[in-house]
């Protein structure tokens, strides 16, 4: 067991110590930005009855858009200091990075999901969590307009729609 400690972090000290690895790690991340490309002209590309909510959905919960800056950030900028930083440091800074590719790995696994899956789960979700007004009016309008909705999903709708508006009343 303690070979086996001596060699891992062994191992790990040089790959610290290679210069090659910012490179390596960089080349991850643009992989996966790369992939992301074709899946969001997959995603956006599609006409949908309820392209507003899936929109909305699909910024705010399946790619996670606000969220994806800071996972770009620690896939690119911590290998900016990795030439002046000591073996912890660049621990440090890895598992930055890793935690960044981890974020984006979700992200595609998502955007997967919802590109081959049922989508009113995440569409219902979505409504039950909306609290901003200008939103709700665009998502709610995008529902509405919808002309073939089956009956057990329309049910859906209008329960989650009859909570906000009894939330809505609550709060006035």
């Amino acid at each position: 067991m303690c070979h086996l400690f001596i060699t891992i972090s062994g191992a790990v000290k040089i790959f610290l110590d290679n210069p090659d690895t910012p490179v390596l790690a960089q080349n991850v991340g643009l992989a996966f930005l790369t992939v992301l490309i074709p899946v969001a002209i997959a995603i956006f590309d599609s006409d949908t009855e309820f392209r507003e909510l899936d929109n909305h959905v699909i910024l705010d919960h399946v790619i996670g858009a606000k969220k994806i800056l800071f996972a770009l950030a620690a896939i690119f900028l911590p290998f900016f200091f990795w030439q002046h930083s000591s073996s912890s440091w660049r621990l440090a800074e890895l598992l930055i990075w890793l935690a960044g590719v981890i974020f984006l790995t979700t992200r595609i696994a998502s955007s997967y999901q919802w590109i081959k899956g049922n989508k009113y789960p995440l569409r219902f979700g979505y409504l039950r969590r909306l609290t901003d007004p200008k939103d709700m009016e665009e998502a709610w309008v995008s529902v509405w307009q919808s002309e073939n909705i089956n009956p057990q999903n329309e049910s859906q709708f209008f329960q989650i729609f009859m909570e906000k508006i009894n939330m809505l009343l609550d709060n006035e």
